[in-house]
């Protein structure tokens, strides 16, 4: 048993992101299935069908301004994530030898935030120019 053990870490690691995500598959497939019996059921009865529910079955209304609003801020907080990261790696690896190149590292993550914010931007300029047309 003692050394089938070290590998147990790292299978258990593996195994925490993809029982969450078939948790949530599940949980979504679960809410539809009840929001579709709650149609089911209101159409049994006669009675009329809220457009909340239907624009929540097909994916428009608020839920998709919702879902437009945390793609934009999304942008903007993983850039922030990334600089951040990346100017935290740089410092330690400062700290830790300060005649070395290893501060270098830090600045992949924090390039690729800078890349997100200047892609933040321009979507959300474009956006505002877009509303300003209509």
């Amino acid at each position: 048993m003692r050394h089938v053990l070290p590998f147990l870490v790292p299978i258990m690691a593996l195994m925490i992101p993809i029982v969450a995500i078939i948790m949530g598959i599940q949980a979504k497939m679960r809410r539809e299935q009840l929001l579709h019996e709650t149609l089911r059921q209101l159409a049994d009865k006669g009675q009329p069908l809220p457009p909340e529910l239907l624009n929540q079955l097909s994916g428009d209304g608020q839920a998709s301004l919702d879902a437009q609003r945390r793609r934009t801020n999304g942008g903007l907080q993983a850039g922030a994530i990334n600089v951040a990261a990346g100017l935290g790696l740089a410092v330690m690896f400062y700290l830790m030898n300060p005649g070395s190149w290893l501060w270098a590292i830090g600045c992949l993550p924090g390039f690729i935030g800078i890349a997100l914010l200047i892609v933040w931007r321009v979507e959300t300029r474009g956006q505002k120019d877009a509303q300003a047309k209509v």
